[in-house]
């Protein structure tokens, strides 16, 4: 009961902690941290453009490694976009302390919840497709999932959800006693959403304010589900990724036994990272990837350019609408950090995540902005190409 409460406290803080951050200003990333007073996608005077030959990024290079020997990190891959060119990718470190193995660029990593913008890009598709409207009931009759969680009768507030509120936090679903997505890793979703609705009044009447919840956005992969007859990681693949040539992202497992043939090892020396039920996260923080794919995504997701996006210009849910949005992710054994912005976007994915993961996501923020800031050229070539 220990080790669930613990668990229960530490995902409570970081995924709170994440949401703040998205479509944030340098500042409110970390607000305890000096970060460059411009952010570097509202950068009035681009860096300038010049031949590959000419352009030496070694600098970033080792910068990143000194960072990574500060926060000891195991293993980690970087991307950066400019001008929605790939124009830095590496990798770095050991991907298997063990063995010695090296991270390389194809290494896939945990996400965490940068899976949930994956997640709002399924429901921005369905809702582009005339199939799901975002005022849809959640709960009840004539509603999306009906009666399938929970026993009857519904409490009023439950019958009000609507998409809307799970897509932004707002249901009134409180992780109280304890984020219900960490406990009885044994259980599938069903046991988890009827203890939810027949143990847990929401905290608050839906749409009053914001609540950060897992448990909300697994709810979303169930609406993706219903909607579109697929399984939610079908959906996602068929119609999101697969369409755009954003091939490496699959959907991660519980255990190093059956972890991906080029997934890393994870590593924190606070909770294990095979402790928990990934596999059961799906549209909340079952992904596993990497830099350049995730690079990609935040290519086809910026708004600016229709014919490359995943979407229309405009027609994203949420904070999909805008052009500049940030997501973290972290669980113990991991850190992600994606920032889509223009002309600068970032991916940083790390294998280790401690308890001082706010500190620490605060820090690679930091350091990337800082780094974009000083790096006066970049080369123009596309290392996307020929893959898109």
């Amino acid at each position: 009961m220990k080790k669930i409460l613990l668990f229960a406290f530490f995902f409570l803080i970081i995924f709170s902690c994440d949401q703040e951050s998205i479509d944030a200003t340098n500042e409110s990333l970390a607000p305890e941290v000096n970060l460059p007073s411009t952010p570097v996608e509202e950068q009035t005077e681009e860096p300038k453009e010049q031949p590959s030959t000419q352009v030496n990024l070694n600098g970033i290079t080792a910068d990143f490694e000194r960072f990574m020997s500060q926060y000891n990190f195991r293993g980690a891959q970087m991307a950066i976009i400019r001008n929605e060119k790939l124009v830095y990718l590496n990798a770095f470190g050991v991907s298997d302390v063990e063995k010695n193995s090296p991270v390389s660029n194809s290494t896939l990593f945990r996400i965490a919840s940068i899976s949930k913008p994956i997640t709002l890009l399924a429901i921005s598709k369905l809702v582009l497709d005339g199939k799901l409207s975002l005022d849809e009931r959640v709960f009840g009759a004539n509603s999306i999932l009906g009666n399938t969680y929970g026993n009857l009768p519904f409490e009023n507030n439950e019958l009000q959800i609507t998409v809307d509120h799970l897509v932004e936090h707002t249901a009134g679903f409180a992780n109280e006693p304890t984020d219900i997505m960490f406990e009885q890793v044994d259980s599938n979703f069903n046991v988890l959403a009827d203890r939810v609705l027949d143990e847990r009044s929401l905290t608050f009447e839906p749409g009053l304010r914001f609540q950060y919840s897992n448990f909300g956005y697994a709810l979303l992969g169930k609406i993706i589900e219903a909607k579109s007859g697929q399984s939610y990681k079908d959906y996602v693949k068929g119609n999101i990724l697969e369409p755009n040539l954003i091939h490496e992202v699959y959907m991660g497992k519980n255990t190093v036994e059956d972890k991906l043939p080029d997934e890393t090892i994870y590593y924190s020396s606070w909770a294990s990272p095979y402790s928990m039920n990934i596999e059961r996260l799906d549209a909340a923080g079952g992904w596993v990837s990497n830099a350049k794919s995730l690079a990609l995504l935040a290519v086809k997701s910026d708004g600016r350019f229709s014919v490359n996006n995943i979407l229309p210009a405009g027609n994203g849910v949420s904070y999909l609408s805008r052009s500049s949005w940030t997501h973290n992710g972290a669980l113990p054994g991991t850190l992600a950090v994606l920032r889509v912005g223009h002309p600068f976007s970032y991916v940083v994915l790390v294998n280790g995540g401690e308890a001082n993961f706010a500190t620490v996501l605060d820090a690679i923020h930091t350091f990337m902005n800082n780094m974009i800031e000083r790096q006066d050229a970049w080369p123009n070539t596309d290392l996307f190409e020929p893959s898109r």
